[in-house]
């Protein structure tokens, strides 16, 4: 179908034959909607829909949000994320206020989207656009029974539902249909919904459907068939009330500072210039403060003045240039005043040139990223912001008990209540008296301008204010005489005691974690905290965690937030243990318990008890107490901002000092356990056992929960609730049926574990995770190599975001089949091939040559070689069950660097990495 076909002339009619006052729906069966996009675009900019429903777009992850993006419209899209086909797709136009719908359950069917749109003051319309494939089994038409009366049910005043639906031979008027459909048609019906489709789509059937629910449409019209589609288009009208969703003038003020790279080019001279004699002579905190911001506002007004912008933001940003919208303009007006159909044809050339420009534009964006002074961190932000549209930013609706909430301000009050209700009362203190860990103490951090300097540098460039007012780039560029004056300011505050009040104010940014992006108990808070805060704070948690490591403060089973510590130390140590224990014939139970909540859940005063038996003291820390209390947070979405809301409780995850602080709260976490060996990184705790296989099951589970018990009475008195729903654990050698209860609920037991970031079967079989990385991986070369065109573009961004995923977790690769060894290796193997053309020669050794790539397999042999080296230099923290040196009395040459050579009687500790690379 050419753009002035018949069909598509017959098209154009029925989408422009309708009042402009109504909202037009338009349904569509694409068929590959790539290779029609620019047919679709040219018709949308013609005709104007409101919304349109497409299906079987055969869209895959990998192809760019941009590419298919339409001018003026909104994009909503759901892919088949394994397999081919299906794939559908909304588009609502950019002057309805419309967002993604996100359910759990409505998105169990995977071919569906959901969006719901503003229809008037306090009421919105739920828009579903389903495919439903064709030869589908009875369960999934239960699944999609189920889906209709869960639709039904959402707080929507209004519900619409479109698309293909592949069921055949039904007269929807009187509806008589087999007994294979019978069911569901029944829920449909039971569930209130209609369908207004009554003229068939494709042959004699109707299968392109539109359910409604107290939304009925005042004209459905049946029209011709899609470019290349044996479906036809359906059109329906709906008579709504259109919402001014935004600023009712259509104008919104507001003062911005204009950072540019010149900015910082004075700022050290202007530091310079600045009288600081009141600073420098006072011994008062609070008047040091005062004086120190009021001389960097100055500096930042005179270098980046406050700059009033007026935005349009009732007007959608459109990405065509302006000379080609009024073109385009004019094309629209010829069509609707004379119907013309050339008017069409010229559209369909601009939208042809408008993506060979795109193309262009595209390429010179990566061009500029590689000649930048950073390449690399350029090319990871271009990468960044060519990803598909699925961000962890807030939707635009949430629910809440009293029904949906679209108003920014109201939504950012529900946040900011819902963070601080967590754990929100101070309890007091503990019963049980907690004893000195140490006669040594810690009373007061050393600042110098080398240290202050040293935290500076390990600032990122950003040019965002923080709660304060002073961005990071600010403090990163203002030459040699800043580190000095803080040194001052430090000095002064650790000496009195007192952490400043502008900076116990913190900006929280919800980050969504899983389930409905709807709803608002799905996000944890993410911490901004001032950038002078976080400086000092850097210097403070270095000496801090020296003195915990050095006085042997911090139990050895912790690996979380400290040097030489990792996940991956944590998996060697743990790995060590359960193959050394299988080795020695001993059958072994790990238990997995998660911590619900744990650093929002943390009381002050206990911590500080804590803080105290771990040898701190004043005015360190009176500092630490200052630091924890008084705190405000403000939830900022976007340009809305809550009220500031008092923070009683809570280790600021934002903050350099605060996750450290957490350690030496969870440290006696590990006394609750005897028999078990624990493994702690942060609040991730799991815990092994050894038993012999003849021992009695009766026994086991006696000593399991005597300690469960202990760790569940440890939870109370430290008020560090568990979540029992995410515990569990596995059993290897001998397959243990135990009845093991947490707070009352069973303990199930787990297949497969996911263990910071590594997936592992009870049998410690790495499959699961080999197959989990190696498709996280394929979908992103997939995603590079077609979105991006330069070839050393593909190679550095390859390197920095593909093969770390890789690379994860490869220490435990000896011990993985060679299929998955091949899996990994060819996802390499497929990459360069393609950089190169199919229909290359070389071999994949000599493709890597060319293009600088190690193969996988010596990389991950060069990985853990490193490792070994670490491992016996001191340079990582893993002490392993055996030593891993030779210690020999014997006068041997070169004695001090022989590694000990293991005997082992199973493959499982054969295969471990300190045992199987000490016989290369």
């Amino acid at each position: 179908m050419t753009p002035n076909s018949f069909k598509t002339r017959v098209l154009l009619q029925d989408l422009t034959h309708h009042e402009r006052s109504k909202l037009l729906v338009v349904s569509i069966n694409a068929r590959s909607l790539i290779n029609k996009i620019n047919y679709l675009k040219s018709i949308m900019i013609i005709t104007k829909p409101s919304v349109v429903l497409i299906t079987e777009t055969w869209c895959k992850p990998t192809i760019l949000d941009d590419t298919i993006n339409i001018d003026n419209y909104t994009l909503f899209r759901t892919d088949r994320q394994n397999t081919s086909g299906g794939g559908t797709i909304i588009y609502t136009r950019s002057d309805l206020k419309a967002c993604r719908f996100n359910n759990e359950q409505l998105d169990d069917t995977g071919d569906s989207t959901w969006v719901s749109i503003a229809i008037g003051h306090q009421k919105y319309l739920l828009v579903g656009c389903i495919y439903r494939p064709p030869n589908v089994d009875s369960i999934y038409d239960k699944n999609l029974s189920t889906l209709f009366f869960l639709a039904s049910q959402q707080p929507h005043v209004s519900k619409l539902i479109g698309g293909d639906f592949n069921l055949p031979n039904i007269d929807w008027i009187s509806p008589h249909t087999s007994q294979r459909f019978s069911k569901l048609i029944e829920m449909i019906e039971f569930s209130g919904w209609i369908q207004q489709v009554q003229i068939p789509t494709r042959g004699n059937n109707t299968l392109d459907l539109l359910f409604t629910i107290n939304f009925n449409p005042t004209s459905v019209n049946v029209s011709s068939e899609f470019h290349n589609s044996d479906h036809k288009v359906v059109i329906s009208t709906f008579n709504y009330q259109p919402t001014n969703n935004l600023n009712p003038n259509g104008l919104k003020k507001y003062k911005y500072r204009r950072y540019t790279n010149e900015t910082w080019k004075h700022i050290e001279a202007l530091i310079r210039c600045i009288r600081w004699d009141s600073y420098l002579t006072t011994g008062n905190i609070d008047t040091a403060i005062s004086v120190f911001y009021s001389n960097l506002i100055s500096c930042l007004d005179c270098i980046a003045p406050y700059v009033e912008r007026v935005s349009d933001i009732n007007s959608a940003r459109s990405h065509i240039p302006k000379c080609l919208r009024r073109k385009l303009r004019h094309l629209r007006l010829r069509y609707y005043k004379h119907h013309d159909i050339t008017a069409l044809y010229n559209v369909f050339k601009i939208v042809e040139n408008l993506d060979s420009a795109q193309l262009k534009y595209l390429l010179n964006m990566e061009t500029t990223a590689l000649n930048s002074i950073n390449p690399i961190s350029s090319m990871i932000k271009l990468f960044k912001s060519r990803l598909d549209s699925k961000s962890n930013k807030p939707p635009t609706l949430f629910i809440t008990k009293d029904g949906i909430d679209d108003d920014p301000a109201s939504i950012s009050e529900q946040f900011s209540s819902y963070f601080s209700s967590c754990c929100s009362t101070e309890p007091g203190a503990t019963a049980n008296p907690i004893s000195m860990m140490t006669s040594k103490c810690l009373s007061t951090v050393e600042f110098t301008s080398t240290n202050i300097k040293r935290a500076i540098a390990t600032l990122k460039k950003s040019n965002d204010n923080g709660p304060d007012g002073i961005p990071a780039s600010l403090m990163k560029y203002s030459g040699k005489d800043l580190p000095f004056l803080c040194l001052k300011l430090f000095n002064l505050s650790m000496d009195k005691g007192h952490y400043p009040a502008i900076w116990k104010t913190s900006f929280i940014t919800p980050r969504f974690k899983s389930g409905s992006r709807n709803v608002i108990e799905n996000y944890r808070p993410i911490n901004t905290t001032s950038v002078l805060s976080r400086i000092m704070e850097k210097v403070i948690h270095k000496q801090l965690s020296s003195f915990l490591l050095s006085e042997n403060l911090i139990n050895p089973s912790q690996h979380g937030f400290m040097e030489k510590r990792s996940c991956a130390t944590c998996h060697l140590k743990f790995f060590d243990y359960i193959t050394l224990g299988r080795d020695k014939g001993f059958s072994t139970i790990v238990l997995y318990f998660d911590f619900s909540k744990a650093f929002d859940c943390v009381p002050h005063n206990l911590l500080l008890s804590k803080l105290h038996s771990h040898g701190i003291r004043n005015p360190l820390l009176s500092w630490f107490k200052s630091f924890l209390t008084g705190r405000r947070q403000i939830v900022r979405i976007s340009s809305s901002y809550s009220k500031p809301v008092n923070v009683s409780r809570e280790v600021v995850q934002g903050s350099v000092v605060g996750p450290l602080l957490f350690l030496p709260f969870i440290n006696d976490v590990c006394q609750q356990f005897v028999h078990g060996k624990i493994f702690l990184f942060a609040d991730d705790l799991k815990v092994a056992y050894l038993f012999p296989p003849t021992t009695n099951e009766n026994t086991i589970t006696k000593i399991i929960q005597k300690e469960i018990d202990d760790l569940s009475e440890w939870t109370k008195i430290w008020h560090l609730p568990l979540n029992v729903h995410k515990s569990g654990y596995i059993s290897t050698g001998r397959r243990w049926n135990l009845s093991l209860h947490l707070c009352e609920v069973q303990i199930k037991p787990l297949s497969v574990v996911q263990d910071l970031g590594l997936r592992y079967t009870d049998s410690i079989n790495f499959s699961e995770h080999v197959a989990f990385q190696a498709s996280k991986a394929r979908k992103s070369t997939g995603f590079i190599r077609k979105n991006f065109l330069d070839l050393h573009s593909k190679i550095l961004l390859y390197t920095k975001c593909v093969r770390p995923i890789l690379d994860y977790g490869c220490l435990h690769y000896s011990n993985c089949r060679r299929l998955d060894l091949m899996k990994i290796e060819r996802i390499q193997r497929t990459f360069t091939k393609s950089l190169l053309g199919d229909y290359s020669t070389q071999t994949y050794r000599q493709r890597c040559d060319k293009l600088k790539l190690e193969p996988l397999w010596l990389r991950r042999l060069k990985l853990n070689l490193t490792l070994m080296y670490r491992l016996i230099s001191g340079a990582t923290y893993a002490s392993t069950s055996q030593p891993i040196l030779y210690t020999s009395t014997h006068n041997l040459r070169n004695k001090e660097n022989t590694i000990t050579i293991q005997r082992c009687r199973t493959q499982l500790r054969q295969s471990f990495i300190t045992v199987r690379y000490a016989t290369l």
